[in-house]
């Protein structure tokens, strides 16, 4: 766990916030806990990566980590907050909607009232030209207060449909946004974690055997650090491009972070699941770097994969963790590798 310059004696609540200023995030309830339970020691995946993030730029400062952690932990917060204005959008519109319905209703109650009076007057035998021409100015008012209500309410309603239409968009895209990650185009956490709910069910009644394989591009950080974000974002596109190939249609792959792949094989014992975690490993292996990094480029991408077996009462983050362990130990091992899990729980030797 890495050591945080929070201050000595200082209470668990303001190492918190000394952290959250560190990481340059707002103090949220979501962020707040996240921190919280990081620096609690609880293992979840939220405070296994944001572990990752820490480490990884403790010698360079917290600008980058601060960027990175911004990118897994608060962005997705941010558009909660914009699926919010949009359905406060169309609430609001619903409640003008509301105004000018009760604003029609009552022009038509007076309107009636009105015809009501004038039929009964109207037919009394001492009618006279003072009085009808009254009824006529009074029937004129209230017509055109009818008229001026429905064509606020026509209005409105065109208004309000255009805006439920807009929002509709809006709420998919959002959706989307909050699933998948842009840049690779697959699942972001967010993603995997809906992906699997009902693979755990299913993994849990016996119905479905699967295996987590966490995949870690092999010094990332070295090569973005050497040739720039925009050729670190493209190696990140191949690798997830790799994933692709490399699973099936019912796997669940998706991106966790910076460059951290998972791939959750389904209906597979660990023979099924070695067999496509090398292929990945492979996969990533024969990516082609002169698309992105020129033809004057020696070297290629390795990944270190770690795969652990589902264990039934397994929920994401236990099974995460111990894959993640299997991963560290390839990454002990050399790199480019591939370590699975023992059926005892334990790492090979």
């Amino acid at each position: 766990m890495l050591l945080l310059d929070a201050g000595i004696g200082a209470s668990r609540g303001d190492a918190v916030l000394a952290l959250l200023e560190r990481a340059q995030v707002p103090p949220e309830p979501p962020f707040y806990k996240l921190c919280y339970d990081y620096l609690a020691g609880v293992r979840t995946l939220d405070t296994i990566r944001a572990n990752a993030i820490l480490e990884a730029d403790a010698v360079e400062g917290a600008r980058s980590a601060g960027e990175q952690l911004y990118e897994d932990f608060v962005a997705p917060y941010r558009t909660e907050e914009s699926v919010a204005q949009v359905v406060a959008r169309m609430v609001e519109r619903i409640a003008l909607l509301e105004t000018l319905v009760v604003a029609s209703q009552e022009a038509t109650r007076s309107q009636a009232v009105e015809l009501a009076g004038a039929t009964e007057e109207l037919a009394a035998d001492d009618l006279d030209g003072t009085l009808l021409r009254d009824w006529i100015s009074r029937l004129e008012a209230t017509n055109a207060t009818l008229r001026d209500a429905n064509a606020a309410l026509s209005a409105e309603l065109e208004q309000t449909r255009e805006v439920f239409v807009t929002g509709q968009d809006e709420l998919a895209a959002l959706s989307r946004s909050t699933t998948i990650d842009p840049l690779t185009g697959i699942a972001n956490r967010a993603g995997v974690d809906q992906a699997l709910v009902r693979v755990f069910e299913e993994a849990a009644s016996g119905r479905d055997r699967l295996a987590l394989a966490v995949v870690d591009v092999d010094h990332f950080k070295q090569l973005n650090d050497t040739y720039g974000h925009q050729i670190g974002d493209a190696v990140l596109r191949l690798v997830s491009k790799a994933l692709m190939t490399s699973t099936r249609e019912h796997d669940v792959i998706g991106r966790m972070g910076g460059d951290e792949f998972v791939a959750v094989v389904r209906d597979e014992d660990m023979t099924g699941a070695r067999l496509i975690a090398e292929r990945i490993r492979r996969a990533v292996v024969d990516c082609d770097l002169t698309k992105v990094l020129g033809k004057g480029v020696l070297g290629n991408v390795t990944a270190s994969i770690g795969v652990a077996q589902y264990r039934a009462g397994d929920d994401l983050s236990t099974l995460f963790d111990r894959a993640d362990r299997c991963l560290f130990d390839a990454k002990q091992r050399g790199r480019n590798q591939t370590v699975m899990e023992q059926p005892s729980g334990k790492l090979p030797a």
